[in-house]
């Protein structure tokens, strides 16, 4: 016997032919509407005792929210094990089935079904209390002496019983009643005992039914099962079978009781195909759908499951949505859960964002649906994945910003730049003949060389020279720049190192483009790395790319303006243009390529350049 103590069921706990079925049937909210009538042997309970009473009261604490969860997701339909208390406060672990049945065209769920056997810990070699074999109808036969043909002389026994009942024999028939012969279409009765029970039975349930004999005849009590069975002229026809062992002249007979669940069966068929439709249309959409319940994830379909990186959906089941929220959308998510749940209707909201389980940042939309889990307000969502539509957008700003800031550089380059050659030109001839102010004229040309510099790049992003492209190796152009830079670096204390992969590394580029991004690049980080350091150039391949990483232990950038890198005139440095990694981005996109950024303030900032591979030699 479990004791209330236990946390979860043993892994070698299993279900054993000893199991004792229990069926109950329940309401949305919990509320039982039906259960076996062994519910009294197996737990104590009477039928009205449980009747109409919560399916909560029975289930242990522990054990609730698992079937909670269970009765609400269509998909699941393998077993879980439960922790059912009886009447004294002792635990017993069931393995539950649980089959809602549901409207066909709202599939909203009417009722739901429980299928239950105990659990029995084939280790322990006390068995359930109820094993010992099966006096049922010991109070028809109290004298054992009682020949087995005397049982057509008791009409009101048996033969009168409501529903079919057969009595076997190892499998042999040695009685059936009225409602047996009437169900199996059978004209002459007598003339089928001492046949074979298996002439009755689809030959696809005669292994089965051969095992249940022989638990039978150990003396164990049977749950219900459902078996095809034929009537005398082979038609099919589906009956739920329950037997019992009996003691007669001290020999252990099959006691069979049927019910006829054809038609039942035929409106579930349709109800399943149904269903597995509506789940089906669920678990393929490309879209996130799930519920959320006490703001909890309760269920999600296998497109969310993706989209959060979890690895399976009990990783998802049960969790806070908000551990996912990011935190400025907190207020947002509970507003509008809020109206979803008390204005009764389909909501929309814009924009919000979450985070992975690996801490990834993305985009959705939602919309809102009200519903019900286990008979309490819920709220359905969609949950569109946005992030790549809104990186689009972002691309598309900035690509606006560039094509401003190229229109804008025209103009200032062919408006400024010959009324600046005039006054240097000036300034020079000044110079030599005023004495004794030459540092004053030191200071006005290094201002007039900024101004040319920044003109220049302007230029360059308002037009850019003809573009020659060529195959090179990637870690050729790299090693020329780090050379170039080098004594630099160290003038600074800063170190270069390279980390270059030992794979063909080519791409087609026009070469002296790709070095102005990779120096512009490298001198920004030795520019943030004012106490020296380690800058590392790395390379990395896949079939189609190739990635270089610059990464440097300067003093990084901070959140609030890292989305910003790249803007056109937006620079963290004192007498910086803005323009640099402008200019580089272009290049790079215009090369086909991508150029990412990770940076932690105080830790060092990471630059990415993606460029397609060319499977080629230089």
């Amino acid at each position: 016997m479990r004791t209330g103590n236990s946390q979860s069921a043993p892994e070698h706990v299993t279900a054993t032919p000893s199991s004792v079925n229990l069926v109950l049937t329940v309401t949305v909210n919990g509320q039982i509407l039906y259960i076996s009538s062994n519910c009294k042997d197996v737990l104590g309970y009477t039928k009205e005792m449980l009747i109409g009473t919560s399916i909560k009261n029975i289930i242990h604490k522990d054990d609730r929210f698992m079937l909670e969860s269970y009765f609400f997701n269509k998909q699941q339909q393998s077993a879980c094990a439960l922790r059912v208390l009886k009447t004294n406060n002792d635990i017993i672990w069931f393995e539950t089935i649980v089959e809602p049945i549901f409207d066909t065209t709202s599939f909203e769920y009417e009722e739901i079904l429980l299928k239950m056997n105990v659990l029995v810990d084939p280790t322990n070699d006390c068995m359930l209390e109820e094993n010992s074999p099966n006096t049922l109808l010991s109070s028809l036969f109290p004298d054992k002496s009682f020949p087995i043909t005397r049982l057509v002389d008791a009409p009101n026994l048996i033969d009168e019983a409501p529903f079919p009942i057969i009595i076997a024999k190892l499998g042999q028939i040695v009685y059936l009643n009225r409602e047996a012969a009437s169900l199996l279409e059978i004209q002459q009765p007598n003339e089928v005992i001492g046949n074979s029970i298996y002439q009755f039975i689809d030959e696809e349930f005669h292994e089965v039914v051969s095992k249940r004999i022989e638990q039978l005849q150990s003396g164990f009590r049977l749950g219900i099962i459902e078996q095809k069975w034929l009537k005398q002229n082979n038609e099919k026809i589906y009956l739920e079978v329950k037997e019992v062992p009996i003691y007669i002249h001290d020999e252990i007979y099959e006691y069979i009781v049927l019910h006829d669940i054809s038609s039942r069966k035929s409106f579930h068929d349709i109800i399943h195909r149904s269903r597995e439709r509506y789940q089906r249309i669920i678990q393929n959409s490309i879209d996130t759908i799930a519920v959320i319940y006490q703001n909890n994830w309760v269920f999600i379909n296998d497109s969310g499951v993706k989209m959060f990186g979890a690895n399976s959906y009990t990783e998802m089941l049960g969790k806070n949505i908000y551990t996912f929220l990011h935190p400025d959308n907190h207020d947002q998510v509970r507003e509008f859960i809020g109206i979803v749940n008390s204005e009764k209707k389909e909501v929309n909201f814009s924009k919000q964002s979450w985070y992975t389980f690996q801490g990834k940042q993305i985009y959705t939309e939602l919309i809102g649906i009200p519903t019900t889990y286990f008979g309490e307000a819920a709220v359905q969502v969609i949950i569109r994945d946005i992030s790549d539509r809104i990186k689009a957008e972002e691309l598309m700003i900035k690509s606006e910003k560039l094509s401003i800031a190229g229109q804008l550089a025209a103009g200032i380059a062919h408006e400024i730049r010959n009324p600046l050659t005039a006054i240097k030109g000036f300034l020079q001839l000044f110079n030599d003949e005023i004495q004794g102010k030459q540092n004053y004229f030191d200071i006005i040309f290094s201002e007039l060389s900024r101004i040319e510099l920044i003109l220049s790049e302007l230029l360059l992003l308002a037009k850019p020279s003809e573009i020659k492209f060529k195959n090179k190796d990637i870690r050729i152009i790299l090693r020329d720049v780090v050379t170039l830079l080098e004594t630099q670096a160290i003038l600074q204390n800063i170190q270069i190192n390279i980390d270059f992969v030992n794979q063909d590394s080519i791409i087609t580029c026009d070469e002296n483009q790709i070095k102005q991004v990779f120096i512009n690049l490298i001198k920004n980080a030795i520019d943030a790395m004012e106490n020296g350091g380690t800058i590392i150039i790395r390379t990395r391949v896949t079939n189609d790319s190739i990635y270089i990483l610059f990464i440097d232990e300067g003093c990084g950038i901070p959140m609030s303006i890292l989305d910003r890198i790249g803007e056109p005139f937006y620079t963290t440095k004192e007498k910086g243009t803005g323009l640099g990694l402008m200019v580089s981005y272009n290049i790079i996109e215009n090369h086909n390529g991508e150029i990412t950024v990770d940076s932690k303030e105080h830790e060092g900032t990471t630059f990415k350049i993606k460029l397609p591979r060319i499977n080629d030699t230089v």
